[in-house]
């Protein structure tokens, strides 16, 4: 072989840094690295409450749903307000003059929940939870909340729904 090839080039004499030292990261590096992360997650599950305290909460108005000849007595039907396709609502007709409204997320993991009329529940098909379709309260199953509800307001045979209606310490958790 020539001397040529045994010839360092001469860009390596101005980066003197071995491959296997610049790949080379020290605990100390490490530890440091692992504290900034966890810091930087700490502070960012602080300001997610403290985001939502100072959230403007939104007003519903009133939002027209559909006409009381719609529904049969023991059906539903689900809508979205809006059109945040987010947030599925669904409207119960539990009797003749009886119409209730809740979120057709489950509190649990968001799976769709379904009236059942026969059973007179609410359930979530996914983890066997059941809510009571009166107040939306948590009767069985994994669900820690009852479904947020929407109050119900009926005018000339038309149906709309207004604000959620708050939780009250009462009907929070299991009942």
């Amino acid at each position: 072989m020539s001397e040529d090839h045994k010839k360092i080039p001469a860009w390596k004499s101005d980066f003197p840094i071995k491959k296997r030292e610049a790949a080379y990261v020290s605990r100390k590096e490490f530890i440091k690295l692992i504290t900034f992360f966890s810091g930087t997650l700490a502070l960012a599950n602080l300001g997610i409450p403290v985001f939502n305290h100072f959230k403007k909460e939104e007003t519903l108005g009133e939002y027209f749903v559909g006409l009381t000849t719609d529904l049969k007595v023991g059906s539903m039907r689900t809508f979205y307000i809006n059109e945040n396709h987010r947030t599925p609502y669904m409207l119960i007709r539990l009797a003749e003059d009886k119409w209730k409204v809740f979120e057709q997320k489950c509190t649990h993991l968001s799976c769709s929940v379904l009236y059942n009329h026969e059973d007179r529940v609410i359930e979530c098909p996914c983890h066997h939870g059941f809510f009571n379709p009166d107040d939306g309260s948590v009767i069985q199953g994994p669900p820690p909340r009852p479904l947020p509800q929407l109050t119900v307001v009926i005018k000339e045979d038309k149906i709309y729904v207004t604000d959620f209606i708050k939780e009250s310490k009462d009907t929070h958790g299991h009942g």
